[in-house]
């Protein structure tokens, strides 16, 4: 998982996030379980923890970000790269957050 992490962080534009806060994302990931469902009554999909990563912040923005690929997608590999964008997003948030912390 964290390979395919780092494949998808470096593939996406820009400057790649620190290795430490890559790895922290891809820690987070390893842990998370989740899976859309859709009621078959209404048609709206929602997002079932099977697992936390034990960030609920993390967890809120992984199932806003797989609700919004899945209206695309439909394969893994389509997902794993709509999903790159937020994962690289949150690692760069947490490298500023990091920098913040130092700075004070």
């Amino acid at each position: 998982m964290m390979a395919m992490l780092a494949a998808m962080l470096v593939a996406t534009q820009g400057a790649p996030p620190p290795e430490t806060e890559m790895l922290v994302v891809a820690e987070r990931m390893k842990r998370l379980k989740l899976e859309t469902r859709t009621d078959r009554r209404t048609g709206v999909a929602r997002c079932v923890m099977k697992r936390r990563s034990g960030d609920p912040v993390f967890d809120a923005l992984m199932c806003d970000a797989v609700l919004a690929c899945a209206k695309t997608v439909t394969t893994r590999p389509a997902m794993e790269a709509c999903l790159a964008p937020t994962l690289e997003g949150h690692a760069l948030d947490l490298a500023a957050r990091r920098a913040a912390a130092l700075k004070n």
